[in-house]
């Protein structure tokens, strides 16, 4: 296995993976495809009351476009660290099977915006 095997295989999300949290949103405003990661060892903040981990991110895409969307999510997650809950606004949340079709969609918006 080669260097750039092992790196892709470490930043490459896969179902043994227990530490992160994946989550892929599009802007409401102009559609651009955000891909965020959770920490699920360090980015939790416990709930005393209720035994809950939350977490709260501010995404903003990279602004290729002139768009500084704040899209906010906040997740809810179990005492097992597992999803029970989530939020979001100013997107929308994808499923990991709809992105390269989104992101295909989102260039395509762009290169006609831009003729």
């Amino acid at each position: 296995m080669s260097f750039f095997d092992r790196l892709k295989q470490l930043l490459t999300s896969s179902a043994k993976d227990r530490r992160n949290y994946w989550m892929y949103v599009r802007c409401d405003r102009c559609g651009e495809v955000i891909t965020a990661r959770v920490d699920l060892f360090n980015d939790l903040s416990l709930d005393f009351d209720s035994k809950q981990y939350h977490v709260h991110k501010v995404l903003v895409g990279d602004g290729r476009y002139r768009c500084f969307q704040r899209i906010d999510v906040t997740l809810i997650f179990d005492k097992n660290k597992r999803l029970i809950d989530r939020s979001i606004r100013g997107g929308v949340f994808l499923h990991p099977t709809e992105v390269e079709e989104a992101k295909a969609a989102y260039e395509q918006a762009m290169e006609a915006a831009k003729a």
